[in-house]
């Protein structure tokens, strides 16, 4: 059996709906998530170009994200009563070291080691490194004042307007002291989640690094972190450090300018700063008035979600535009604010004044020349057919200038994202070596590019899963690396002793999708190519109420997998149930509990020479699934003249069920004299005429409309010069 180790979740995506992703991994919540409300997450921009201008795409305040910091905080709270005890405490000695604070050292550059955990489930939230890096950038621009929308700020304020003298540098080594990218990425449903628990899946020591965990949804916001008084102590250290929204990461890839400034904001508070208008999350309360965000050269506001910069709130002019406020267009820290920040930094609260000791500095390898650790290389495409060509990316770290590459075809290259064509059929090794400049390392990866030849598979192709292993026409893809994806089994088949089967039972990651791809077949000559398979499945669950919506998918592709187009899904809440409910793991009883569906592709696009197909199941946590019996035809122009001649045609009828106006449409490859397209009830009863008359070769399309006709299972049926054909089509 051969594993086909490309990644194509991206192209596959492109060519489907993403459906009820609100609900992903909800299995997952924990009981912090009941305090985290709707409103809890941030949205900065770096250079807002107007002052009311909203973040790109969004219409109104209701459309962007804000800070989760107070909802987080009481979650932990709440669940940990007795950290709530301390952090008053830790939180009252901490505000009398910054009261005393003497910033002495105020040239004194404070250098933060950062380590990113990129929490993903092969979705956009698995970021870039680039990206990564570009979240760096942003952060230290704002930090040292080094942001071009700086000349932006208010006459009123630009005076105080502070290069806080502070760095954020990606850590070079581990805790173990081995080179490392400063970027750690983990496969896991708690993405979806992104509350406390999701610190529990990887977190380098707090004393050495600032840990940022890279989530799809951060608890409902775009970011939150806590104070340091917060995390004090034992209990509070596996809850330190900065969530955040991938799109609200940097300013490139799935974030933006207008999103950037989160990471900013985020900071601010993991170093103590508070929102503008106070310890709350409740701007424009006129209330925030009488309270302070222990800042003097701060004016006291009631806080804003737009960008008013002649706005007072509490008698004087605000400070619109500072970072830790919600206004949308944030230039600037104070030097109160500067100072508040480098004081938390000198304390041992949280272990803060830890992180920027010279030892931890050289332990961490930030104070290093870049170091050129480990050669790492990745490709657009893994399995190809003849004649493709495959891009390759370098991945290598750190500092890399020079770039050799052996593509293992007699082909060799440089630079840092080479392409090479591939000619022949094979299996073709892959040599990196990178460099510096003073020293190289390699990497050599065996049989990294498998090329396929055109028309691999003989047709018709016919497969009953009944060999020992696998055939190696298949390629098995388990995208979530779970170890449970497409295998055989001897618990149940059709016809013979074997089938295909996924453990979907013990799945607990929802939209986890395992696929079992063909190898390349030559279709250059169809007319219409038909895929036959059998299915069996069941609900997870006593009874119909029980209904869980995992669904089986087909996909097709004209381009040996480069790209893939979605033409068939069966879903549970639909046709993907064949035997009731079961609550227990399903195995079917026969062939009664079996569904079987023929797919036609009557489309140009697919008549190729490196045609291939695709059986995804994605999960929606419901029980197993059974496939068998795959059988692909390919007709010719010839075959489909005598079958039409002498059995009738396929007929397609679409949307099905319509609640209003569905289509029939069938294809026909000559002149029929006599034809008759008919509406029928369940009892025959002819209901309506569509077509009476001549037909000439082409493809046919009809609307059916319902025309007051009740609710229910009707039949089309199609005669061409006396011979018949039918399909059902259901009106809701």
């Amino acid at each position: 059996m051969l594993l086909e180790a490309e990644f194509m979740v991206n192209c596959i995506r492109k060519n489907e709906t993403m459906l009820d992703i609100q609900s992903a991994n909800a299995h997952q919540s924990r009981a912090l998530r009941i305090f985290i409300v709707g409103l809890s997450a941030f949205l900065w921009s770096p250079a807002w170009g107007q002052a009311d201008a909203l973040p790109s795409g969004a219409t109104s305040v209701a459309d962007v994200k804000f800070c989760g910091q107070w909802e987080m905080t009481e979650a932990f709270f709440n669940a940990h009563p007795e950290q709530r005890e301390r952090a008053e405490r830790d939180d009252a000695q901490l505000e009398l070291e910054t009261s005393t604070f003497q910033n002495f050292n105020r040239d004194e550059l404070i250098i933060i080691p950062v380590v990113f955990h990129v929490i993903h489930f092969n979705g956009p939230e698995n970021i870039s490194d680039d990206q990564v890096h570009s979240a760096i950038t942003v952060m230290n621009r704002d930090f040292r004042k080094l942001n071009e929308d700086i000349t932006d700020v208010v006459e009123a304020f630009a005076g105080i307007a502070n290069d806080v003298e502070i760095e954020f540098r990606l850590a070079q080594r581990d805790p173990d002291g081995n080179c490392h990218i400063g970027i750690n990425r983990l496969l896991s449903g708690l993405t979806y989640d992104g509350g406390g628990e999701v610190k529990d899946l990887i977190q380098w020591p707090r004393n050495n690094y600032l840990n940022i965990w890279v989530v799809e949804n951060a608890a409902g916001a775009a970011g939150y972190s806590l104070y340091p008084s917060s995390v004090n102590g034992n209990q509070g250290a596996g809850n330190d450090g900065i969530v955040v929204a991938h799109d609200y990461t940097g300013n490139i890839g799935t974030s933006n300018n207008y999103r950037s400034r989160t990471l900013t904001h985020e900071a601010g508070h993991w170093m103590n700063l508070r929102h503008t208008w106070g310890n709350s999350n409740n701007p424009g309360d006129a209330e925030n008035c009488e309270t302070d965000d222990n800042v003097a050269d701060t004016p006291l506001t009631s806080g804003w979600t737009s960008c008013n910069l002649t706005g007072e709130t509490c008698g004087s002019l605000d400070n619109i535009q500072n970072y830790m406020e919600y206004s949308y267009c944030g230039r600037m820290f104070s030097e109160g604010q500067g100072t508040r920040m480098r004081a938390a930094m000198y304390s041992s609260v949280a272990q803060r004044n830890q992180l920027w000791t010279p030892a931890n500095l050289e332990n961490t390898g930030v104070l290093e020349e870049s170091i050129l650790c480990e050669a790492r290389f990745s490709a657009s495409r893994q399995t190809i057919c003849a004649g493709d060509s495959v891009q390759f990316f370098d991945n290598s770290y750190h500092g890399v200038t020079t770039w050799s590459w052996s593509f293992g075809d007699g082909q060799v290259g440089e630079g840092e994202t080479p392409w090479n064509q591939y000619m022949e059929p094979g299996l073709y090794d892959v040599q990196l070596t990178a460099g510096n400049g003073a020293d190289d390392v390699s990497l050599t990866k065996e049989a990294f590019i498998q090329v396929l030849p055109s028309g691999a598979l003989s047709l018709p192709f016919v497969d009953d899963f009944e060999a020992a292993e696998l055939s190696e026409d298949w390629f098995v893809m388990d995208l979530g690396l779970d170890g449970e994806g497409w295998e055989l089994t001897s618990t149940a088949s059709v016809s013979g002793s074997q089938s295909m089967k996924i453990q979907n039972w013990s799945n607990f990651v929802e939209f986890n999708a395992d696929q079992l791809v063909s190898s390349s077949m030559d279709m250059s000559d169809a007319e219409e190519i038909h895929i036959a398979y059998k299915w069996a499945y069941s609900f997870k669950g006593t009874s119909e109420d029980d209904e869980t919506d995992d669904r089986l998918k087909i996909y097709a592709s004209p381009d040996c997998g480069q790209t893939w187009s979605l033409r068939r899904m069966h879903r549970g809440y639909t046709d993907l149930p064949s035997a009731p409910p079961h609550p227990f793991p399903f195995t079917p009883n026969g062939p009664d509990e079996w569904n079987s569906y023929t797919l036609v592709l009557p489309y140009a696009q697919f008549f190729t020479e490196n045609f291939r197909m695709m059986f995804e199941f994605e999960s929606r946590l419901g029980n197993n699934i059974y496939l068998d019996d795959v059988n692909i035809q390919v007709f010719t122009a010839s075959d489909l003249l005598e079958r039409e001649r002498l059995q009738g045609i396929p007929l397609t009828v679409y949307p099905n069920p319509s609640a209003d106006q569905a289509w029939l449409e069938f294809q026909t490859w000559m002149v029929h004299e006599e034809v008759s397209v008919e509406l029928l009830d369940m009892t025959g009863r002819l209901v309506e005429t569509m077509h009476s008359g001549q037909l000439t070769p082409g493809l046919q399309r009809m609307a059916i409309n319902r025309r007051g006709h009740a609710a229910g299972t009707y039949f089309i049926r199609v005669q061409l010069d006396g011979i018949p054909s039918a399909e059902m089509v259901v009106f809701e």
